[in-house]
């Protein structure tokens, strides 16, 4: 068959053409280090690198939500870490102000003192994250969970609503307590029930108190608060003193004490209406105690405001609690405070607890982006050296080609006639 001179050219120029292109190809690879490009170089490789990567960004996502869960949890802990040395120079200026001794200058330091505790306190229920969002108001993040009102009182305008952030394949982590819980959650110390002293008589060595009432029978509770404690002389003993305990319905237990009168003995339980109460203390003729809750609902204050029992310490502080009925007030009012102290550090437990498994989740990502990456880059990186070498032998074919064309094109029948 006769080749033509035009086909011999056109051959050996495709032939030189595709090895520049195979050479072009190849350095293009070096340059971006990837061995697959495109799907059509190795389609079962493609698919498997796409994966991978999509597993990847998946990571990479979740590790955006641990970034973020991490700052709020950390907002929080500040937060709380605040309230509990707010709540300990609380304590602190109570100890220091229940002293006889001091000045009505004193006084008036201590109230002064107390009152910027109770803004601090306010201004760190009001704390906000780095997007100026409001961390203790649940799901009402936009407004100021906490206003104080004109009475000097303060309510709470958020909800219950704990936000949640996924760091994980079926994992979620809560990036935030709600303010009720952490405000408003104090665990009463006195059970179930608010206290307020009407003592009679001088200082005494063992102060009158409410060791606990607690609604032990909620079968037989009907919420017939305020119940009131009192105190008599005995009828016939002039050492003892009765005690009779009466709900807002008149009823009393003793149900007869005029014809059986109950000495009081201090730590011995009383029942009525299903309350347990536990009193201790040096009581005297004349002197009431009065338990009430702002609570209707049959379940009892169980929990404490922070902002009413900084008020009630401001209103002791405001009046002369150096008597009998203050005195059994301050032991309350102590109580409560280190009640306070206590649920502050359960909280911030509870999120420390939430930040270490935001960080043992993260090592787990880290872990599996290693492998992730490694499988990844067995199908889709270059092997450099392996690209070397066929580098090279392209280059070589290249220019061995292009000096046999050279020199088959320069061969004429002229030559050697």
């Amino acid at each position: 068959m006769r080749v033509a001179s035009f086909q011999f050219i056109q051959r050996n120029l495709n032939n030189i053409s595709a090895r520049t292109s195979q050479a072009n190809d190849q350095l293009g690879k070096m340059s971006s280090g990837k061995r697959v490009e495109h799907a059509s170089e190795d389609p079962v490789a493609a698919n498997g690198i796409l994966n991978y990567k999509q597993e990847l960004r998946k990571l990479e996502q979740y590790q955006n939500n641990i970034n973020l869960a991490e700052n709020r949890l950390r907002r929080e802990e500040w937060a709380l870490s605040s309230a509990e040395t707010t709540t300990q120079q609380v304590k602190e200026i109570m100890l220091g102000a229940n002293n006889p001794a001091i000045t009505q200058q004193e006084r008036d330091a201590y109230k002064e003192e107390l009152q910027s505790r109770i803004d601090e306190m306010l201004d760190l229920a009001n704390t906000r994250d780095e997007f100026g969002q409001y961390i203790f108001g649940g799901f009402q993040t936009d407004s100021s969970p906490f206003v104080r009102n004109p009475d000097g009182s303060v309510s709470y305008a958020g909800d219950g609503g704990q936000r949640d952030m996924m760091v994980g394949d079926n994992v979620k982590v809560g990036i935030n307590h709600s303010g009720e819980l952490v405000f408003g959650g104090v665990p009463n110390p006195a059970g179930d029930f608010t206290v307020a002293y009407d003592l009679q008589g001088d200082s005494r060595d063992d102060n009158l108190r409410v060791e606990s009432a607690v609604i032990d029978d909620k079968g037989s509770f009907t919420d017939a608060h305020p119940y009131t404690v009192k105190f008599e002389a005995h009828p016939t003993d002039p050492d003892s003193i009765t005690v009779i305990v009466i709900d807002d319905a008149g009823n009393t237990v003793p149900a007869d004490p005029v014809a059986n009168p109950k000495t009081y003995i201090p730590g011995d339980k009383i029942t009525i209406d299903g309350v347990d109460i536990t009193i201790k203390g040096e009581a005297k003729a004349g002197d009431k105690i009065t338990l009430s809750s702002e609570v209707s609902d049959g379940s009892g204050q169980d929990t404490r405001d922070v902002f009413d029992v900084l008020n009630r310490a401001k209103e002791w502080l405001e009046t002369d609690g150096h008597n009998p009925s203050g005195q059994s007030e301050m032991i309350d009012i102590l109580g409560e405070l280190d009640a306070m102290g206590s649920h502050f550090t359960r909280v911030r437990a509870d999120t420390g607890n939430r930040m270490q498994r935001i960080e043992n989740q993260q090592v787990t990502h880290e872990d599996m982006s290693l492998t992730l990456n490694k499988l990844r880059g067995g199908m889709e990186d270059l092997d450099y050296a392996k690209a070397t070498g066929e580098f090279s032998q392209t280059m070589v074919a290249l220019q061995a080609t292009q000096t046999m064309f050279g020199k088959v094109q320069s061969m004429s029948l002229f030559n050697y006639i």
